[in-house]
């Protein structure tokens, strides 16, 4: 018996020696579902929670810059540009369940 056949031999020994039944593991947080996709709308459910409040506070930031930049297009170009973005923060947090909801049901499909 060459090395090569010791090796693999050698490789499949845990495979048998240290088999188990499989076990079902239990979903350690609380109300977060039995399967994935309840878990992932949770999460999504928190971070709504907190991103929102956090959105309403970017807007009135971002009003505030542009109300207050006068004749300096420096600054109105930086309240420009934070409307932009809060604009794609919103979209992305509002629209983070119909996103969620295509992924799983295009994974789904497979």
């Amino acid at each position: 018996m060459n090395l090569r056949h010791q090796i693999i031999i050698a490789s499949f020994i845990p495979l048998f020696a240290f088999a188990q039944t499989p076990t079902t593991l239990a979903n350690p947080t609380p109300g977060g579902g039995a399967t994935l996709q309840d878990f992932i709308n949770l999460l999504i459910q928190i971070i709504q929670l907190v991103g929102i409040p956090m959105l309403a506070m970017a807007i009135i930031y971002s009003g505030f810059l542009l109300m207050t930049a006068g004749d300096n297009e420096q600054q109105r170009t930086k309240g420009k540009m934070w409307v932009v973005w809060v604009l794609v923060g919103a979209t992305i947090v509002l629209g983070a369940r119909v996103i969620s909801d295509m992924i799983y049901g295009t994974a789904s499909a497979f």
